[in-house]
This record gives C-alpha cells, structure tokens and sequence, in this order.
C-alpha cells in the first residue's frame, strides 16, 4: 500500500516507533507571563466538555477530538501553573471545593447569550457541523441521514444532535479515529465532527474517496468564560487568546490534531482499503 503523505512527515519527525502526537508539538508562542492570580492548591482549573481520558500502557494511543484540552494545557504553561481539566458538568462541586475561580473553555453558538456576570473570550476557531461520506454516496441533504448509521465520536460537539434532528442512528465511538476507521470499513455511513477539522482531514489525497460532504449552518465559536469582576484573570485570558490568534495557533494546533488522527488511521488500515 502506498505511504500516505501524512505519514512521510511523521517518519521524518520520528518514525514508526511513537504516535506523532508524542512528537513535536507546535508553536504557541512566546509565554505571556506569571499569572496574574495566586496559584490555589489545584492549579489552574478548566471546565471543559470533556475531559481527555488518562493514557495507560498497552492501550492504542487515541488523540483528542478537538484542541480544547491543548488549549487548557498552552495556557497553564503560559500562566506556569499546573493544569486541572474537570468536567463542566462537575460546576458545582468544584466551588463546593474551593474552585469558584475555575475557568471554562466551551463552543458557543451565540457569544452573546451567556449570563451578565461572565466575561467571554473569543477564540479564533469557528466550525459548523460537517458530515463526511463516500464520494459515490447518494446522500445530498442532512434529511437523508433519517435512518441512516452515522458515527460520531465521544467528547465531540454533536453526540445526540444528528439523532434529535435528523432522525439519524447515531454510532457514538470513544475517540474520532475510532469513528472515522468505522466509516472507511463501511460500518456507517457518514462521520459528523466539526467543519474545522473535517476540512483538514480531507485535504489528503487519501481522503479523496470519502470527501463528499454536507455542511451545516449552525457556526460555533470557541471561548474562554470567566467571571466578569475578576478583571485581571479577563485581562490575561485575552492577552494570551490575542498572541494564540496573532501567531495562528489554534490553526496549528488543527493541523497536528488532524494529523495525528489520520495516521492513527492509517495503523488501523492492515490491508488497503477496497471500498
């Protein structure tokens, strides 16, 4: 089977022996800076929409299904304190524990629809749902998935919503690599991820088969929520959110996302795809 083109510069980085995402990470850029805060016990908390299961020995190497988590850890190294994801659902328990002060990082369809007392800081990743298939396949419009096997995968931004909407059988995998191998095998027939990522992916000639595509209306943006009197945290999250827009890291960060998922893929192809 020809090497993919992806697969090239991974050998060059550091050939087959790591995953590439334990290679080289990209650029963020300059630090910005001691905190602006006393570090608490925990470090810097982040209230994230999922937080990245724990890597143990033997498992196969699975890279996260968006740059939130990346994101969270470039800011505890700019801010020089250890990093602590929780769950955003855990809110609560985590004033009740003496981390009022704890920050989220979440898509937001409206910027503008978050509660007074809370700053936003945008960042600059926008995406759309985006639906990938087949180049022969005969799904036009997003109706068309009724019925219809479509993989997604956990930790993702659209778990439950192409069910609800559309009607659609949805196929939730625990990582995008496990659901975009499922796709290529024929075991569904689309993968819904974000638009942002989706785009990269099918940018390599091996994608060429799979990039018939539907692309949704309903763009989300990227941010940062922070108390709003808390004006020295708001103060830096958007200096460091500037330098992460002004150096493009977020696209970085996409690139090498979306790299290292599609050679976790590629591993997974023993033989070459007849599809």
């Amino acid at each position: 089977m020809k090497m993919p083109a992806f697969l090239c510069g991974a050998l060059l980085a550091g050939g087959l022996g790591l995953p590439v995402a334990l290679l080289a990470a990209p650029e963020g850029g300059e630090a910005a800076g001691p905190a602006a805060q006393e570090a608490a016990d925990d470090g810097l908390v982040v209230q994230v929409d999922f937080v990245v299961p724990e890597y143990k020995g033997g498992d196969k190497f699975r890279s996260p299904p968006t740059i939130d988590t990346a994101l969270a850890e470039d800011l505890a190294k700019r801010l020089q304190l250890p990093l602590q994801a929780v769950p955003a659902e855990t809110s609560s328990e985590a004033a009740a524990a003496g981390r009022d002060g704890a920050l989220r990082l979440t898509s937001l369809r409206d910027l503008s629809n978050v509660p007074p007392h809370m700053a936003v800081v945008p960042i600059d990743y926008r995406a759309v749902p985006m639906a990938i298939m087949r180049s022969d396949t005969t799904i036009r419009r997003w109706e068309q998935l009724e019925g219809r096997k479509v993989c997604v995968a956990a930790g993702g931004n659209h778990v439950g919503t192409i069910a609800g909407r559309y009607r659609a059988l949805e196929q939730v995998h625990p990582s995008a690599t496990d659901a975009l191998v499922a796709l290529r095998e024929g075991s569904c027939d689309a993968m819904v991820h974000d638009s942002t990522m989706l785009e990269e992916l099918i940018r390599y000639p091996e994608w060429k088969k799979f990039s018939a595509r539907l692309r949704g209306n309903q763009r989300s943006t990227l941010a940062l929520l922070v108390p709003a009197h808390e004006q020295s945290k708001v103060a830096t999250l958007r200096r460091v959110a500037f330098e992460w827009d002004a150096n493009g890291y977020p696209e970085q960060l996409v690139k090498k996302t979306v790299r290292d998922i599609a050679f976790e893929v590629y591993l997974e192809q023993d033989v070459p795809d007849c599809h």
